[in-house]
């Protein structure tokens, strides 16, 4: 069952096709208004985004505090810990 023209259904075709509407909402990422006679009664949204928005990641970085020398120790301790680094077989070889 795919949404009408203002993406509402009744309680009744909800009832009826709940997994499929939920499937709907999920992959669309739309709300759902569900009626019962001629009134609005509920809604089924997706869950709010979560993450950080890519939009504000150059202020986030930008607000982190400066490394200074730590930067250094951090680079070496990164290449020390990628000389040492194995990685497993591959399964599937």
């Amino acid at each position: 069952m795919l949404f009408n023209r203002h993406e509402t259904v009744t309680t009744t075709e909800l009832v009826r096709n709940l997994s499929a509407l939920v499937d709907q909402v999920r992959l669309t990422g739309r709300q759902l208004f569900i009626t019962k006679g001629n009134q609005t009664v509920a809604q089924l949204s997706p869950p709010p985004k979560t993450g950080y928005p890519i939009s504000q990641l150059d202020a986030y970085f930008a607000s982190l505090p400066k490394l200074n020398e730590d930067s250094h120790h951090a680079l070496e301790d990164l290449k020390k810990i990628r000389k040492q680094a194995t990685l497993p077989e591959n399964p599937w070889g």
